[in-house]
């Protein structure tokens, strides 16, 4: 017999559109494979109101309200994101909200309600696990619940769960990386000929930036992920503060072709490793060497080697943004909180 697991939206963009997606295509399946019932009950937005339905939100409704951005005009309901948190009958928290990778607000806020209220807590939003993972895994601890946050780092590609699974038992002590789709894709077109103004165009046509652009350009975005692959991975507690950071604004066409010249490629790089005087982490261009794996890692693919003690190392390549494949970042961590309680 299926298991219901509910579930509280907070944000209804893009990587909810896709995981709303997914739980429609996917459903008989899950019910088959995993005897799980994924019901969404409750959506929380900023601009669009609130809505609850303890037994469901149909999810064709769900689907049909992605594609305009009015109001919410059924289930609804006059709460706020703290108060829908804690009158909401879902058992998990996916957090979907605007990201701030400064101070992870408000979305830390809603974490730590939500853990607080002895719910699970999923988060796509990279803020809060950027600025604050130490605290959020002690109140999930603290308060029986799980903080799981794959769809943060590589869009849906499985990265921490890999390490948390299948590498347990291995030391992380170097990762070196594509962490952000954007500038892999321009970096590409700019290879194919584009200048970096209309590749920085054409990135943003095909919605493969963050809305305030510097965090893509200037590298914040691989910044934020690499602190959180670390602290994950590596037992760390680095804040953003801790990595030398510079991005891809001054490369180009020049630079590219002389690149080439070189049988060599431009690639905006993050990388930590363990040294005897602590951790050296960085984010910066880089020019690779063709025989460097990560230089066939091309468009919005990310890429990621990890250097292990009993493995050597160990590269997980796939998709870094879409829709679709951030919402499966979240149904993974959505399927390991069911199989766990």
């Amino acid at each position: 017999m299926a298991k219901v697991h509910r579930i509280i939206l907070l944000g209804f963009g893009t990587v909810a559109k896709g995981l709303c997606q997914i739980i429609s295509d996917k459903h008989a399946e899950l019910m088959r494979s995993h005897h799980v019932d994924l019901r969404i009950v409750t959506v929380v937005t900023r601009s669009r109101g609130a809505m609850n339905n303890p037994d469901g939100i149909p999810i064709a409704e769900l689907l049909q309200l992605t594609e305009h951005s009015r109001p919410f005009s059924a289930h609804v309901v006059d709460w706020d994101t703290e108060t829908a948190i804690l009158n909401s009958t879902a058992d998990t928290v996916v957090e979907l909200t605007h990201t701030n990778i400064d101070t992870g607000q408000p979305a830390l806020s809603y974490c730590r309600a939500a853990l607080n209220a002895g719910k699970h807590l999923v988060c796509g939003n990279k803020g809060p696990a950027t600025v604050a993972y130490t605290e959020l895994s002690r109140l999930a601890q603290e308060n029986n619940t799980r903080f799981l946050n794959e769809a943060t780092v590589l869009s849906g590609t499985p990265v921490l769960s890999l390490v948390r699974t299948v590498l347990a038992g291995n030391q992380i002590t170097r990762i070196r990386g594509i962490l952000n789709g954007a500038t892999n894709f321009i970096l590409t077109e700019m290879e194919a000929g584009s200048s970096s103004e209309a590749a920085l165009s054409e990135a943003e046509a095909r919605g493969y930036l963050e809305a305030d652009h510097s965090a893509d350009i200037d590298g914040l975005d691989a910044q934020a992920k690499l602190v959180i692959l670390a602290n994950e991975l590596m037992g760390l507690s680095l804040k953003p503060g801790d990595v030398k950071r510079s991005g891809i604004a001054d490369i180009r066409a020049v630079d590219i072709r002389t690149a080439a010249d070189e049988d060599m490629r431009w690639k905006l790089i993050g990388s930590i490793e363990l040294t005897e005087q602590g951790a050296h982490a960085e984010v910066k261009p880089e020019k690779v060497s063709m025989n460097d794996p990560l230089a066939h890692v091309m468009g919005t693919t990310n890429s990621i080697t990890l250097s292990t003690d009993l493995l050597g190392d160990v590269t997980i390549s796939g998709p870094g943004a879409g829709s679709v494949e951030t919402g499966y970042g979240v149904l993974s961590d959505l399927l390991t909180i069911i199989s766990e309680v």
